[in-house]
């Protein structure tokens, strides 16, 4: 941890959270999230509370955002009209920023706070778009608790590899904004693919693309880490800190999510979904979803013999196992299986995408979680093996779609 922050808390305390946090919700860049990671490093050394520094945080974001709100609706409209061509916008973009935040202002005060850049402007916007107050207070208060106790857990439990931690964080900001973009763009498209010019349309073609290529980005990113041994203080943090969760209720749970991305259990859900989608003549279906299997597998064993990367031996929760632990194969097959099924049932049935992208979602992150609770994989395992994952139902929607096309 920077020396300079260990001096700013032993003189200030608190107020450097209350500093921090107040000032980057209220509208004005400053690195909110990086003293709630340090304080909450200090608390788990036992030189702040916890508890006083959770209300402490979730209070500060919360009166943060309020002003930014305010500070919006009182006056920001008319700054921002007043020297539009400075700000780039045009009244036509403050229309599209007012429908936006008409139509899903609460969840974007809800999640934008872990975004990076938006959790600075988010309020703001929000307030100069007229969003009512009551409803900006609940988002708002809903979306300050879980960030406190999303920061301040990870402070807590992982600060110990301090700089890894903070790119980490970083890194996973910046990757959220960009996936969000990419899906917003996505939605445009697809509501005015009607309307919209050949050209454009086009362009959505090459959206899974380059998502895939994202994905495969972040894998190589990992890989690069991992085999600079860049990642190992962070490795065994993260590992360590989740296992102070060990209990017989956590044990259970764990060793049944991680059951769901077991070879046996994927390969019969990759039975069922492909005889559904056979009796339901969508052949090419079944056969993208058969095909996604393989090439995981076929794809993780390779990546296992080229990284041949050790095993955790930091606590024994399941058997030792003898094979490599670079990427995670639970989480891989588990990112590429379900994400197909989801692709699947999406197309099949429309109105059950949004609930079958969540529910494969949740499922492959509790996978992942599993493995490095139990002591099998490294949390860099796993992350690569959802990227890998990521890739390989990514390509495989995108074929499925050149395929259909051609029939």
């Amino acid at each position: 941890m920077p020396h300079a922050l260990v001096e700013l808390f032993a003189r200030y305390g608190y107020f450097v959270i209350v500093a921090g946090v107040l000032l980057e919700n209220a509208g004005i860049p400053a690195p909110g999230h990086t003293v709630v990671l340090a304080g909450a490093f200090l608390a788990s050394r036992g030189v702040l509370s916890l508890p006083v520094l959770l209300a402490v945080t979730a209070v500060s974001a919360i009166v943060g955002d309020n002003i930014g709100y305010w500070i919006g609706r009182r006056g920001g409209r008319r700054l921002i009209e007043r020297h539009a061509k400075l700000f780039h916008l045009t009244p036509e973009r403050l229309a599209q920023v007012d429908a936006f935040f008409a139509r899903h202002g609460p969840k974007t005060v809800l999640f934008a706070r872990f975004l990076t850049g938006l959790q600075t402007v988010a309020a703001l916007f929000a307030g100069m778009s007229r969003m009512r107050w009551p409803v900006f207070l609940a988002f708002n208060v809903l979306g300050a608790l879980l960030w406190t106790v999303v920061y301040c857990a990870l402070g807590y439990f992982f600060g110990q590899s301090w700089e890894l931690l903070h790119k980490w964080i970083g890194r996973a900001g910046l990757f959220g904004l960009a996936l969000v973009v990419a899906l917003a763009l996505l939605a445009v498209l697809q509501r005015y693919r009607t309307t919209i010019a050949a050209q454009l349309d086009r362009v959505r073609g090459l959206l899974v693309p380059a998502l895939s290529l994202g994905a495969l980005g972040v894998f190589a990113k990992i890989a690069e880490d991992v085999q600079e041994h860049e990642t190992s203080s962070f490795d065994r943090a993260v590992s360590l800190g989740l296992h102070r969760l060990d209990s017989p209720v956590m044990d259970v749970a764990m060793r049944a999510f991680t059951f769901l991305g077991s070879l046996p259990f994927l390969s019969a859900v990759v039975v069922g979904v492909a005889i559904w989608r056979v009796r339901r003549k969508d052949k090419l279906g079944a056969i993208m979803l058969v095909g996604v299997t393989l090439v995981t597998e076929l794809l993780n064993l390779a990546l296992k013999e080229a990284f041949q990367r050790s095993r955790p031996s930091l606590f024994e929760e399941v058997a030792t196992l003898h094979s490599y632990s670079f990427p995670s194969g639970h989480s891989m097959a588990a990112a590429a299986v379900y994400g197909a099924v989801a692709v699947l049932v999406a197309r099949a049935c429309p109105p059950w995408e949004r609930l079958a992208l969540t529910s494969a979602t949740a499922v492959v992150v509790l996978i992942g979680v599993s493995r490095i609770f139990l002591g099998v994989h490294w949390v860099t395992d796993v992350l690569a093996g959802w990227a890998g994952g990521a890739f390989v139902v990514l390509v495989g929607t995108y074929l499925l779609e050149k395929a259909e096309a051609r029939v």
